[in-house]
């Protein structure tokens, strides 16, 4: 007869969507035999974090984020195996329309501008977002070849300077970074902030060239599982031969 294995007891601090998700995970290993005890320790009222949605008469008001991109499958999975698959919904991307103050006018981001990638040329030569040199910048950043050193880490700032110039770090990187991450894009690690980018660059060089065929492969994907009556990504009332750029429940 052989002793009990020992238990080993873990505490997750903080109940937001990383704990929580932290909490579930070791949940599910206990429930598969892994000798674990999990504790979740939350300070505040309710679990979350940030994320939160309320009724304020009448109205739903999301506090926090409101989505999670399609391309990065984990939340949409997760979503399914707590068995609220049907609940996913994914963007409407045609009526989705961004703007960026600049020199005093709101300039819309170009069409096809995949965070921080171009993916169409013509809306990248006519924005009023960007000078000449950098939309030249941007068709060159093409022909990019892997880079032969490997830097362990860079910043934002300087990562998209290298590929599309300093207009695109000032004009477009900055603003949406602000936003999204409440940070100067000098001071965000590249690897923490874009790691697929990072990953692209070590072993395609072009950004651009990289997430074209990315596109094309989740097309691909997108038309397979259509063809095969498959909804793996969710997508809810997305059209099936074109993923969404965002989704929520």
């Amino acid at each position: 007869m052989t002793d009990k294995p020992h238990v080993r007891r873990v505490a997750v601090i903080g109940g937001g969507i990383t704990g929580l998700a932290a909490a579930y995970t070791l949940a599910r290993a206990r429930q598969a035999g892994a000798p674990i005890e999990e504790m979740l320790i939350e300070a505040g009222p309710w679990l979350g974090g940030v994320v939160r949605t309320e009724t304020v008469e009448g109205f739903v008001i999301e506090a926090g984020p409101d989505s999670f991109l399609a391309e990065k499958p984990q939340a949409a999975a997760m979503a399914r195996e707590l068995g609220l698959g049907n609940d996913l919904m994914g963007s409407n991307d045609d009526a989705r329309r961004t703007y960026i103050l600049h020199r005093g006018r709101l300039r819309p981001l170009p069409d096809g501008l995949m965070f921080l990638v171009p993916t169409r040329l013509w809306p990248m030569i006519t924005t009023k977002l960007l000078p000449l040199s950098t939309k030249l910048a941007a068709a060159w950043e093409l022909f990019s070849s892997p880079p032969a050193d490997n830097k362990d880490d860079e910043s934002v700032a300087s990562f998209v300077k290298r590929h599309f110039g300093e207009a695109m770090v000032e004009n477009i990187a900055d603003p949406l970074l602000a936003g999204v991450y409440g940070g100067d894009s000098a001071a965000l690690s590249v690897r923490s902030v874009l790691p697929r980018f990072w990953e692209m660059e070590r072993k395609q060089g072009s950004l651009t060239r990289a997430t074209l065929r990315a596109m094309r492969q989740r097309l691909a994907v997108s038309k397979m599982n259509n063809t095969a009556g498959v909804d793996s990504a969710g997508t809810g009332n997305a059209p099936p031969s074109k993923l969404p750029l965002f989704m929520t429940l």
